[in-house]
């Protein structure tokens, strides 16, 4: 979870003295981790200046264009040839001088202004609109209207006692944060208070040893009007919202947001819509905690937290309209729904320009209730990534305090009595305890005892110190994070900074062995590459659609409940059809492939129905081979599996002819087995099947019980040295019943003799010539000595050894 974090923002709340890389490279070390630093306004060129318009005349030569004169605070006055819509004489604009980088009409890149004649008529600048400079989001208007800076700076209000600066100013210096930079932060999801400025400030204070001079908000005083609380709250779902607030403001006028309020969101990434709303999201950033606030005219009587109805429907501000089950947290009032809790708010219920009475709200929702909610509908919102970390029930307080303020201040309206406040209890703190002999102990660096409470003091915790024990009470922002006692240590540590602390392995400490399997998962992947195969990863979840492509039957495997799409919405028991899918996809471009991947299939629970782990799927690791465009392909996949069980050091492998199954080639597939064990599937994908996936060459396949076969691994160290005398090499040709398997044959023959060394298949042939129920199967034998080299006399014998073993054995003929 990243953030933007404004560093000119962060120095109203923390005394920094670093630059901004010296913030970044200190406070990563300790906490969270600046990625990049980003210089902000950079389209805001120096010579875009402050100038007021001094005449207005008509072009000579068109009717939409003016001359207009204006003061840039030079000698004289420049001859500007501009057509907005909105000139005015004395107004304060916005001048690009020559030279200075602009957007034409804010479109395609920044172009350097050059003097130019205009219908025969010399300019000499540029009077800009808003989009031309980068600041179309701040002040956005129609594409004829220049940028009005007394009207958007507040310099045109003579009540507000503005003070207008020196024409000839650069823009930017106006606006300030010329020199601004965003840092794009990670923070961990378990400090969700760190997305808020006052957090992240907190956190530096803590960690540069810097005065903290945030200020809580007061909390506002309010006229009673009749009762107390002006607006009624009622919490029916008093589990997923344990506390809500809200208060009613009238009398408020919707409209721009001030300059700084609109900069300070800007540096965000957020967009300022209204003062209002800009007032909502400016409190959520600075606070981490987000508010809402309804237009109050649109609500029918008091508001209700309750969870959504079957079927019940609401149109949100993003435009959509959402189908909700009876699961997802509302706010509504006595009709409708009004907001999804923690989400987002509803669509009629938002201020407008029209809006005069607002009602806020701050609240504190369950985590795990926004979480689920928000993927039901698969609608996010920044409000609903905070709610979904866990914030304290003592957050909403100060956000409401915070919003109120401002709200007054920059809308202006009264406060309607007090804010009511529903589900609050008396809060309790959590504390934990730790040692100083534990922190030394775990940290391995000796750290004083005063130094150890200073920094958790600097972090907010209220400490106790008795002897040896530290006693620390937790900080309501930091209720969803500390969780023990060795969480102090670790605050303790990073606030040292990770890389001051000694990389060295305590003594007697030995490195935990690793599972098997996972030594194994890591081996047979270097070997498969080695082999020359590519390595895929693919999605766990595949369609249905897939699946009946590649005759697999989705009935009994394990459905998601709430896919996000059809194509992910059952979770695979094999890895074929995604490799298929896969080969498929890129047959084009690559018509021939060895592909490979390594991973998890999922089948329905199988522990039983006492166990703990009863309802999570059973997952088994395997691996699945392809192979494209080579002749005869199921050969190159049977010889990559020898290879690979041969490298694990699995012996004794018998194969046996696999029939009867609709995805494979009936008399292309084979089965290998250790002991009635199945360590692979072999063959070549069913014609039927190929052509569902347009493949018009044959298809080689691999599928291996990956668990099953690591069990049967061993570890290969005996060194047997290659001999140095020459070889002897044979072929051998031999009919036989077409039942009975090559493999046999070659494990008969190496028995024969240990000068039988090696035996190689290369051709079987049935047809013509041969009777229908025999083959013919051809291999070469191969004999050598590691102590002499054999004679030819002795190669024949043995030959000769082996023909009558295999026509005793297998009732073999011989073929010339």
């Amino acid at each position: 979870m990243n953030t933007l974090v404004s560093y000119d923002w962060l120095k109203e709340y923390v005394k920094l003295k670093e630059t901004p890389e010296e913030f970044a490279r200190r406070v990563s070390l300790s906490g969270p981790a600046v990625e990049k630093i980003l210089k902000l306004n950079t389209e805001l060129d120096e010579k875009i200046v402050i100038g007021k318009i001094l005449e207005l005349n008509k072009h000579p030569n068109a009717d939409k264009l003016k001359l207009v004169s204006v003061d840039v605070g030079q000698p004289q006055p420049l001859s500007i040839v501009c057509g907005g819509s909105n000139l005015e004489l004395g107004q304060y604009v916005a001048v690009a001088l020559i030279g200075a980088k602009v957007r034409w009409h804010g479109e395609g890149e920044p172009i350097v202004l050059e003097p130019a004649e205009i219908r025969g008529v010399k300019s000499e600048g540029m009077i800009c609109a808003s989009t031309e400079i980068g600041l179309g989001e701040a002040f956005p208007n129609s594409d004829r209207m220049i940028l009005d800076l007394g009207f958007e700076l507040g310099w045109n209000d003579a009540a507000a006692k503005v003070k207008i600066p020196k024409l000839g100013t650069p823009l930017a210096d106006v606006l300030g944060g010329s020199d601004d930079v965003g840092m794009d932060i990670e923070v961990t999801s378990n400090r969700v208070d760190c997305m808020g400025m006052v957090g992240m400030a907190r956190e530096a204070a803590a960690i540069l040893d810097r005065e903290f001079i945030w200020k809580e908000p007061k909390k506002p005083k309010y006229e009673v009007r009749g009762t107390r609380y002006a607006v009624p709250v009622k919490i029916s779902a008093k589990k997923e919202c344990p506390r809500y607030m809200a208060a009613k403001i009238t009398g408020v006028k919707v409209g721009p947001s001030p300059w700084w309020l609109k900069r300070r969101l800007l540096s965000a990434g957020l967009r300022p819509i209204n003062n209002i709303v800009d007032i909502s999201n400016y409190v959520m950033l600075e606070l981490a905690q987000p508010t809402h606030i309804f237009d109050a005219a649109t609500l029918d009587g008091g508001i209700d937290i309750r969870l959504s109805r079957m079927g019940e429907k609401i149109q949100a501000l993003d435009g959509k309209t959402y189908e909700l089950d009876d699961t997802i947290l509302l706010i509504a009032d006595q009709s409708k729904p009004i907001a999804i809790a923690g989400v987002m708010g509803g669509e009629q219920t938002g201020v407008t320009l029209n809006t005069t009475d607002v009602i806020i709200e701050a609240a504190a929702f369950d985590p795990v209730c926004i979480r689920r909610g928000a993927r039901k509908i698969n609608l996010q919102s920044d409000a609903q990534l905070r709610f979904e970390k866990g914030l304290s029930t003592e957050a909403p307080p100060i956000a409401m305090a915070r919003t109120i303020e401002l709200v007054l201040e920059l809308a202006g309206g009264k406060l309607e009595g007090d804010a009511a406040d529903v589900g609050q209890t008396k809060y309790k703190p959590l504390s934990f305890s730790t040692t100083v002999d534990e922190v030394d102990s775990l940290i391995g660096v000796k750290v004083p005892k005063t130094e150890m409470v200073d920094r958790l003091r600097r972090l907010g915790f209220k400490v106790k110190v008795t002897g040896k024990t530290i006693k620390a009470e937790v900080p309501w922002w930091r209720d969803h994070d500390i969780e023990l006692g060795r969480d102090l240590v670790e605050e303790i540590a990073r606030i040292e900074g990770y890389a001051n602390i000694p990389g060295i392995i305590p003594f007697g400490l030995r490195p935990r062995p690793m599972d098997a399997e996972l030594i194994w998962e890591k081996r047979s992947r270097d070997i498969l590459k080695g082999a020359g195969l590519s390595e895929v990863y693919s999605y766990s979840f595949v369609s249905q659609d897939l699946l009946a492509k590649a005759d697999y039957d989705a009935k009994g495997m394990l459905h998601v409940q709430n896919p996000l799409t059809a194509e992910y919405e059952v979770m695979r028991t094999s890895l074929l059809p995604s490799l298929l899918q896969a080969a498929a996809e890129n047959s084009e471009r690559f018509p021939e492939q060895r592909l490979f991947e390594v991973a998890n299939v999922y089948y329905p629970a199988s522990r039983g129905t006492d166990s703990f782990w009863s309802d999570l799927p059973d997952e088994q690791l395997e691996i699945g081979m392809l192979f494209l465009g080579m002749p005869e392909p199921w050969r190159a996949a049977k010889g990559v599996v020898e290879h690979l069980l041969d490298e694990m050091g699995i012996q004794d492998i018998s194969w046996k002819r696999l029939d009867n199954d609709s995805f494979w080639h009936p008399g292309h597939s084979v089965q290998a087995f250790v002991k009635e064990k199945l360590v692979a599937t072999v063959g070549e994908l069913s014609p039927k099947v190929a052509k569902n996936f347009k493949f018009e060459s044959p298809i080689g396949l691999v599928d291996i019980p990956f668990e099953d076969i690591v069990g049967l691994a061993a570890e290969i160290r005996a060194y047997r040295p290659v001999t140095s005398f020459p070889e002897a090499k044979r072929d051998l040709s031999v009919v036989v019943d077409f039942r009975v398997e090559y493999d046999d044959i070659a494990r008969e023959i190496l028995s024969i003799n240990p000068l039988v060394t090696d035996v190689a298949w290369f051709d079987t042939y049935r047809g013509e010539n041969l009777p229908a129920d025999k083959k013919s199967v051809a291999m070469h034998v191969t004999f050598s000595s590691p102590e002499r080299t054999l004679e030819s006399a002795e190669v024949d014998a043995l030959m000769e050894k082996i023909t009558l073993d295999l026509k005793e054995k297998f009732k073999a003929e011989m073929r010339g």
